[in-house]
């Protein structure tokens, strides 16, 4: 597939040329997977945004952010999710937690191809990974939360717009921080 891909590239633009160096650089094996599964962890992601999205607003379930700003009496943060709900930001956290899980499984075993499971490597990479997409979390919650109520954007569209930004911010952090490459010092070191 991969190469097949690549070949299609350089019969549009000569491998020579500028874009073709660009696109021999962006038509890797690593990039096109994390594209793959990137895209898969974005439809988990969608969908199941859009089931409890769909499940809260039929229960009447206003958001546990209005909820909490309503009990503690913070009538300006209320106010501002009166006309809205918050619900949309539950959604959208349990989305994350969803396909967070299944991004880790899919990132390790085939885009950065991390196949030990011993306990140490394991957790290492899990935690690098939970605290990676903390980040992006907040990244996503912030956009969802500025496009939505502050711009009055459409959910489903702001989701995806801010999933483009998720993505990349994923990918440079799992590349350069949680998978990254061990020197062969490290993998003899771990093995012991």
């Amino acid at each position: 597939m991969i190469e097949f891909l690549r070949r299609i590239a350089f019969k549009i633009v000569k491998k020579e040329s500028f874009l073709g160096k660009i696109a021999d650089r962006l038509l890797t094996k690593e990039i096109i997977l994390y594209l793959v599964f990137g895209f898969l962890t974005t439809a988990v992601n969608l969908a199941v945004f859009f089931l409890c999205n769909r499940a809260f607003r039929a229960a009447g379930w206003e958001g546990a952010l209005g909820s909490l700003f309503v009990k503690n009496g913070w009538t300006k943060a209320a106010e501002l999710f009166s006309a809205k709900g918050s619900e949309y930001l539950d959604s959208t956290f349990i989305a994350w937690l969803v396909a967070v899980i299944f991004a880790f499984v899919t990132n390790k075993l085939f885009v950065f191809e991390s196949k030990s499971w011993a306990p140490k490597t394991a957790s290492k990479e899990f935690a690098g990974f939970m605290g990676a997409r903390i980040f992006s979390l907040f990244v996503e919650l912030a956009g969802m939360f500025l496009l939505v109520t502050i711009c009055g954007f459409g959910e489903l569209i702001s989701k995806i717009f801010v999933g483009i930004i998720v993505i990349v911010i994923n990918y440079l952090l799992s590349k350069l921080i949680v998978f990254k490459k061990k020197k062969p010092r490290e993998e003899t070191e771990e093995k012991e």
